[in-house]
């Protein structure tokens, strides 16, 4: 069908590629999982590898899931395959019985470092989620950029709550993009400009500081 919108070039270029580096920086070892690109339920993660094997088939075999977050997709194509090598580096892991994570996924331990920087991505650590942060060196950037088709990845899905209202999100630490929760944007902050206290409210108010009986002031107010 003429103009026919969908994902399925960029599963099947992310398939071609999980191929490619399982044979070039893996010797083939890396079992084949189910890859996906479904919406960001981590609120900032560009993607994620499930620890157990999570999908069946009728012959009864089973496979972990590599997925790209949707949100994400339309990146440079490097930081895209990036995001796949980094679970790909997880999965070596897995299979090897190394504990590579902890703190429920979201600290990356030197483990994860020393098996990323081994194949073409650079490693930083941030506060909250350790050695979380790969990027592509200048070898992998050339490298996917000559074998991967980067055409395939013209789509991403915009960033919204559940009910589909748009996501308000803020940096993180480590240079993501976080979701902002329901119960911080729907809170008003009120400071007194004599002492500066503050105080937080669900709802617009009209209240005074005890200490100085002057009435508090959102912070945008002159």
């Amino acid at each position: 069908m003429k103009g026919e919108v969908t994902i399925q070039s960029a599963i099947d270029e992310l398939q071609r590629m999980f191929k490619f580096l399982n044979n070039k920086y893996f010797n083939g070892e890396l079992e084949r999982p189910v890859i996906t690109i479904l919406t960001d339920i981590t609120s900032g993660a560009y993607g994620w590898i499930s620890v157990n094997k999570v999908w069946s088939s009728k012959d009864n075999s089973w496979f972990r899931e590599i997925n790209l977050c949707a949100e994400h997709l339309n990146r440079p194509v490097e930081l895209v395959i990036t995001t796949l090598m980094h679970e790909m580096c997880h999965l070596l892991n897995i299979q090897r019985g190394v504990q590579d994570c902890s703190r429920k996924g979201r600290y990356h331990n030197q483990h994860f470092k020393e098996v990323a920087e081994a194949r073409g991505l650079f490693v930083e650590k941030t506060a909250a989620s350790g050695f979380n942060k790969t990027t592509p060196t200048p070898e992998f950037t050339e490298l996917v950029k000559s074998h991967c088709r980067g055409g395939c990845f013209k789509l991403e899905r915009a960033k919204t709550y559940r009910d589909g209202t748009p996501k308000v999100t803020k940096t993180g630490g480590d240079g993501r993009e976080k979701t902002v929760s329901r119960s911080k944007q729907s809170s008003r902050k009120y400071i007194c400009p004599v002492c500066g206290l503050t105080v937080r409210a669900t709802k617009e108010v009209n209240i005074k500081c005890g200490d100085c009986g002057i009435t508090m002031q959102t912070p945008f107010e002159n």
